[in-house]
Protein backbone atom coordinates (compact mmCIF):
# COMPACT_ATOMS: atom_id res chain seq x y z
CA UNK A 1 0.00 0.00 0.00
CA UNK A 2 1.12 3.49 -0.76
CA UNK A 3 -0.04 6.35 1.46
CA UNK A 4 0.37 9.99 0.56
CA UNK A 5 0.21 13.07 2.68
CA UNK A 6 -1.95 15.82 1.27
CA UNK A 7 0.87 18.35 1.48
CA UNK A 8 3.05 16.38 -1.01
CA UNK A 9 3.27 17.79 -4.49
CA UNK A 10 2.65 15.62 -7.53
CA UNK A 11 6.38 15.67 -8.27
CA UNK A 12 7.25 14.42 -4.77
CA UNK A 13 4.65 11.68 -5.05
CA UNK A 14 5.98 10.54 -8.44
CA UNK A 15 9.56 10.61 -7.15
CA UNK A 16 8.57 8.42 -4.20
CA UNK A 17 6.74 5.97 -6.46
CA UNK A 18 9.63 5.77 -8.93
CA UNK A 19 12.13 5.30 -6.11
CA UNK A 20 10.01 2.46 -4.72
CA UNK A 21 9.65 0.85 -8.15
CA UNK A 22 13.37 1.09 -8.88
CA UNK A 23 14.19 -0.56 -5.53
CA UNK A 24 11.72 -3.35 -6.29
CA UNK A 25 13.24 -3.87 -9.73
CA UNK A 26 16.75 -3.88 -8.28
CA UNK A 27 15.74 -6.49 -5.70
CA UNK A 28 14.18 -8.65 -8.42
CA UNK A 29 17.24 -8.40 -10.68
CA UNK A 30 19.76 -9.25 -7.95
CA UNK A 31 17.58 -12.07 -6.62
CA UNK A 32 17.21 -13.56 -10.11
CA UNK A 33 20.94 -13.22 -10.78
CA UNK A 34 21.69 -15.00 -7.50
CA UNK A 35 19.32 -17.83 -8.41
CA UNK A 36 20.79 -18.21 -11.89
CA UNK A 37 24.39 -18.15 -10.63
CA UNK A 38 23.69 -20.84 -8.05
CA UNK A 39 21.91 -22.97 -10.67
CA UNK A 40 24.84 -22.50 -13.07
CA UNK A 41 27.24 -23.76 -10.42
CA UNK A 42 24.72 -26.46 -9.42
CA UNK A 43 24.65 -25.37 -5.79
CA UNK A 44 21.97 -26.92 -3.61
CA UNK A 45 19.46 -24.74 -1.79
CA UNK A 46 21.24 -25.70 1.42
CA UNK A 47 24.63 -24.55 0.07
CA UNK A 48 23.29 -21.23 -1.19
CA UNK A 49 21.44 -20.71 2.08
CA UNK A 50 24.64 -21.29 4.04
CA UNK A 51 26.43 -18.72 1.88
CA UNK A 52 23.94 -15.89 2.19
CA UNK A 53 22.33 -16.77 5.51
CA UNK A 54 18.87 -17.97 4.52
CA UNK A 55 17.04 -21.23 5.16
CA UNK A 56 16.62 -23.89 2.48
CA UNK A 57 12.89 -23.14 2.41
CA UNK A 58 13.51 -19.44 1.81
CA UNK A 59 16.01 -20.24 -0.95
CA UNK A 60 13.37 -22.47 -2.55
CA UNK A 61 10.88 -19.58 -2.48
CA UNK A 62 13.60 -17.26 -3.82
CA UNK A 63 14.21 -19.58 -6.78
CA UNK A 64 10.46 -19.85 -7.39
CA UNK A 65 10.21 -16.04 -7.58
CA UNK A 66 8.15 -15.82 -4.37
CA UNK A 67 10.84 -14.21 -2.22
CA UNK A 68 13.13 -11.29 -3.00
CA UNK A 69 16.18 -10.16 -1.09
CA UNK A 70 15.71 -7.02 0.93
CA UNK A 71 17.98 -4.22 -0.20
CA UNK A 72 20.70 -3.39 2.32
CA UNK A 73 20.05 -6.50 4.41
CA UNK A 74 22.97 -8.73 5.39
CA UNK A 75 21.72 -11.34 2.88
CA UNK A 76 21.70 -8.66 0.19
CA UNK A 77 25.29 -7.72 0.94
CA UNK A 78 26.45 -11.35 0.96
CA UNK A 79 24.59 -11.99 -2.31
CA UNK A 80 26.39 -9.05 -3.95
CA UNK A 81 29.77 -10.43 -2.87
CA UNK A 82 28.78 -13.89 -4.11
CA UNK A 83 27.73 -12.43 -7.46
CA UNK A 84 30.99 -10.52 -7.74
CA UNK A 85 32.89 -13.79 -7.21
CA UNK A 86 30.65 -15.48 -9.77
CA UNK A 87 31.17 -12.80 -12.41
CA UNK A 88 34.90 -12.61 -11.81
CA UNK A 89 35.46 -16.35 -11.89
CA UNK A 90 33.22 -16.78 -14.93
CA UNK A 91 35.18 -14.10 -16.80
CA UNK A 92 38.54 -15.53 -15.68
CA UNK A 93 37.62 -19.05 -16.77
CA UNK A 94 36.02 -17.96 -20.01
CA UNK A 95 32.56 -19.19 -19.08
CA UNK A 96 33.59 -22.84 -18.72
CA UNK A 97 31.10 -24.02 -16.09
CA UNK A 98 32.82 -27.35 -15.48
CA UNK A 99 36.16 -25.66 -14.74
CA UNK A 100 34.46 -23.19 -12.42
CA UNK A 101 32.68 -25.96 -10.52
CA UNK A 102 35.90 -27.95 -10.26
CA UNK A 103 37.69 -24.90 -8.85
CA UNK A 104 34.91 -24.28 -6.33
CA UNK A 105 35.07 -27.82 -4.98
CA UNK A 106 38.83 -28.45 -5.10
CA UNK A 107 41.13 -27.77 -2.18
CA UNK A 108 42.84 -24.44 -2.83
CA UNK A 109 46.41 -24.32 -1.52
CA UNK A 110 46.24 -20.56 -1.04
CA UNK A 111 43.38 -21.01 1.45
CA UNK A 112 43.95 -24.58 2.60
CA UNK A 113 40.26 -25.25 1.93
CA UNK A 114 37.84 -25.44 -0.96
CA UNK A 115 36.31 -22.14 -2.07
CA UNK A 116 32.78 -23.51 -1.59
CA UNK A 117 33.57 -24.12 2.10
CA UNK A 118 35.12 -20.68 2.46
CA UNK A 119 31.96 -19.05 1.13
CA UNK A 120 30.06 -20.10 4.24
CA UNK A 121 31.36 -17.13 6.22
CA UNK A 122 31.90 -13.45 5.56
CA UNK A 123 35.67 -13.62 5.96
CA UNK A 124 35.87 -16.44 3.42
CA UNK A 125 33.71 -14.55 0.91
CA UNK A 126 35.86 -11.45 1.35
CA UNK A 127 39.07 -13.45 0.84
CA UNK A 128 37.67 -15.14 -2.25
CA UNK A 129 36.52 -11.93 -3.90
CA UNK A 130 39.99 -10.44 -3.36
CA UNK A 131 41.62 -13.59 -4.73
CA UNK A 132 39.41 -13.71 -7.83
CA UNK A 133 39.96 -10.00 -8.46
CA UNK A 134 43.71 -10.55 -8.13
CA UNK A 135 43.94 -13.50 -10.53
CA UNK A 136 41.78 -11.71 -13.08
CA UNK A 137 44.09 -8.70 -12.93
CA UNK A 138 47.26 -10.65 -13.70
Amino acid sequence: MIFFLVKDSKEEIMTNILHSVSHNQEARVITKALSRASDYWELSNKQLGEIIGLSEATISRLKDGKYFLKIDSKQWQLALIFLRIFRGLDAYMGGHAENEKAWLNANNKAFNASPIKLMKNVEGLASLVQYVDYVRGQ
